[in-house]
């Protein structure tokens, strides 16, 4: 079954150092020992992912664009990855979501990525954030304990 992953859950696999690095590489090797586990990623996701992890204000250590830019490739490209591309309806499905749950500008990142992944056929959503996602009945939401 298809996990989609949460930017906050893949900077932290990313980034040693992190509170929750040893969580999310936790909960990636359970996904792979899992059987049949794969590794949802949307570029919306990866884009994220790029911008906050090259971030010198939100790291001591900052990875450099290339190299972060080398591990997008890589998680992209990767046996276990399951490209969840959006099409045209998430667009018109993140309008309904965000009218539906009155949700306002700083929840529309996190709105696009479950109506992508609800149209994708996506049902678990990884996030260590999962009063983000709450809201949305067709996500069932995995954590880990940091």
């Amino acid at each position: 079954m298809i996990l989609g992953i949460d930017t906050d859950v893949l900077v932290a696999w990313a980034m040693a150092g992190t509170p929750r690095h040893l969580a999310a590489r936790k909960l990636f090797q359970q996904e792979a020992r899992a059987g049949g586990g794969w590794l949802g990623l949307t570029p919306q996701v990866l884009q994220e992912f790029l911008h906050v992890v090259t971030d010198p204000r939100r790291f001591e250590n900052p990875l450099d664009m290339p190299r972060a830019l080398k591990m997008v490739h890589a998680l992209w490209e990767a046996e276990e990855t399951v490209r969840i591309l959006p099409a045209v309806e998430p667009v018109p499905r993140t309008v309904e979501l965000m009218n539906r749950f009155q949700l306002g500008r700083k929840r529309i990142l996190d709105t696009a990525l479950a109506a992508t992944l609800e149209l994708a056929g996506v049902p678990r959503l990884a996030t260590f954030n999962p009063a983000d996602f709450q809201v949305f009945p067709f996500l069932e939401l995995v954590t880990v304990a940091a």
